[in-house]
This record gives C-alpha cells, structure tokens and sequence, in this order.
C-alpha cells in the first residue's frame, strides 16, 4: 500500500469504515502534517492541492478493490481489505 493509500484508508477506519470526501479532508491533518505545497490554492477551482491528491488515490483504491464508492462523494471500507486487516 503507498503512503497517501495508507493515510486515507487509516482516516477512513477512524471514521468507522465509512466516510464521505469533507470527513476525509477534515480527519486527514490527523495522520499527516499538511506542507504549504498541499495546501496551496489550485488552478482547478482553487481548492487545495491536497484534495486532488485524495481524490486522485480513492479512485484507485476503488478500482483495485480496497474501498468501494457507496455514493456521490462516499466511500467504505470493503469487506475483503477489513477482513484481509484482521487476520494478520
């Protein structure tokens, strides 16, 4: 698991397996100590970098099975990457 893989999954965990993008955003200073550069305002929209480094990650933990999108803006911890975390 890459770093920003583990960052995100462990922020979703603390939420309950469960969390939507704002909750993640909100959690994430938790787990790492956001520089200037993910914070700085983007050219997309003003947000700040570290947001499309978020997005950017989920998209390709649900694609390769670690979280599933539960709706707009929500994702889940899957059965198979909880269990997979137990049994080590």
């Amino acid at each position: 698991m890459k770093y920003w893989e583990g960052v995100i999954y462990h922020c979703i965990e603390s939420l309950g397996g469960e969390a939507c993008l704002q909750e993640i955003y909100e959690e994430l200073p938790n787990f790492i100590d956001l520089t200037q550069s993910h914070l700085r305002p983007t050219k997309w929209g003003g947000r700040p970098a570290y947001h499309h480094i978020v997005r950017s990650f989920i998209s390709n933990m649900c694609q390769c099975g670690l979280l599933h999108k539960t709706s707009r803006g929500y994702y889940k911890i899957t059965e198979y990457t909880a269990s997979e975390k137990k049994s080590k």
